[in-house]
């Protein structure tokens, strides 16, 4: 094989989101030996009308749908394909396939195109977590090999928690290798394919470094990521009222309605660059995570980038977290949560701090993509 290799990420994560996303830390870091191509998220006629992220211009067509950009490891061409019919709010699974079929042929039609102005025939294709068109769409691509790499159990999703599943398992048995994130996944889609991998989730060294091994003192607990229907409410009204000396504020979109206590506050999403700044104020940080088919599978991106600031750590026992049981506290119940909570709050250090940050070192993205880049074997 040649030294550089051209590797197509047909993405479920969009490019233009905010939120820390492990397709694109992943794409970014290959894009500095190989030529990286991300077709971005599938937008819907919907999304052009009431998503703020859409790159509206690009899904029109105007001024083509190629863009480059360019990040610190290397530059990555982003593809943008006109936007599709909005179907995920379909419950009938016959009504859903023949729609899905349908926004299918237009998305092969550009695969089509897109192939052919660029000759990608020896090029490697990793879907990113997209099943539904990785299966109705792989008669389309003309690569090397085809990657289905997996994040999240998707039968738990809200998106696709209705039909996904069906698809994924189609698609499973038709790839030539799965990655994901998790042990969880691992044994539920290697019985679908045994050629499967785990790349665990990493953090960003460059953004979440904590140099010196410092206390805060603060008021202030802080959990980063998403507020949907992983986040245990109950647990969640139960600190707040427990903590009531204490500010517990949400950094990501918000999915889901909480009810309102004056001392939970949600501040949306904001860049990965700013995050740093609002964890320096933390005195801890919580994974207040519900257990279920979807969080039992999930290796969470965000517990390496509060421990790569040095931050107490507390979650839930929604998943397999052996990986942290020296550097981070579990409770099974909302008592034991709240106590573990107020322990290490109470009891951290400067050498509980170090250890953390230490921990997370060996963590980075950059060991993660050896390890990705490594199963692709385009090296």
């Amino acid at each position: 094989m040649s030294t550089q290799q051209t590797i197509i990420c047909h993405s479920f994560p969009a490019w233009d989101t905010p939120y820390i996303k492990s397709t694109v830390e992943l794409m970014m870091r290959l894009s500095a030996t190989h030529r990286v191509i991300f077709i971005d998220y599938h937008y819907t006629l919907k999304d052009l009308i009431t998503n703020q992220f859409a790159p509206k211009n690009k899904l029109l067509g105007k001024g083509g749908r190629w863009r480059k950009v360019k990040t610190k490891y290397g530059e990555i061409e982003v593809y943008n394909f006109p936007p599709i019919l909005p179907i995920n709010w379909i419950g009938n699974k016959w009504a859903f396939d023949k729609m899905a079929r349908l926004n299918a042929s237009l998305i092969k039609k550009h695969i089509r195109k897109f192939q052919k102005a660029n000759g990608l025939e020896n090029a490697t294709l990793i879907n990113a977590f997209n099943p539904v068109y990785g299966a109705l769409c792989q008669d389309a691509w003309k690569v090397n090999q085809q990657i289905y790499y997996c994040y999240d159990e998707i039968s738990g999703t809200q998106w696709a928690g209705k039909h996904g599943a069906s698809y994924e398992q189609q698609y499973l048995q038709s790839v030539d290798k799965v990655i994901v994130t998790s042990e969880g996944l691992k044994k539920t889609k290697a019985a679908f394919n045994p050629n499967c991998h785990v790349v665990k989730n990493g953090v960003n060294l460059s953004v979440f470094q904590q140099e010196t091994a410092s206390k805060s003192k603060s008021k202030h607990i802080a959990y980063i990521g998403a507020v949907d229907e992983r986040i245990d409410q109950d647990l969640v009204a139960h600190l707040a009222t427990e903590f009531s000396e204490y500010t517990f504020d949400f950094y990501g979109p918000v999915k889901v309605n909480i009810a309102e206590q004056p001392n939970l506050n949600f501040h949306g999403a904001i860049p990965q660059e700013q995050l740093p700044q609002v964890l320096e104020e933390a005195a801890a940080c919580i994974i207040p995570f519900v257990k279920n088919n979807l969080t039992e599978a999930i290796y969470p991106l965000k517990v390496n980038e509060y421990l790569a600031m040095g931050k107490p750590v507390v979650s839930t026992a929604f998943a397999d977290l052996s990986d942290f049981e020296k550097v981070i506290a579990t409770g099974n119940n909302h008592e034991a949560f709240a106590d573990a909570l107020r322990k290490e709050i109470r009891y951290n250090s400067r050498a509980r701090i170090q250890k953390r940050i230490d921990f997370a070192k060996q963590n980075d993205w950059e060991k993660r993509t050896e390890e990705f880049l490594q199963l692709l074997d385009v090296a």
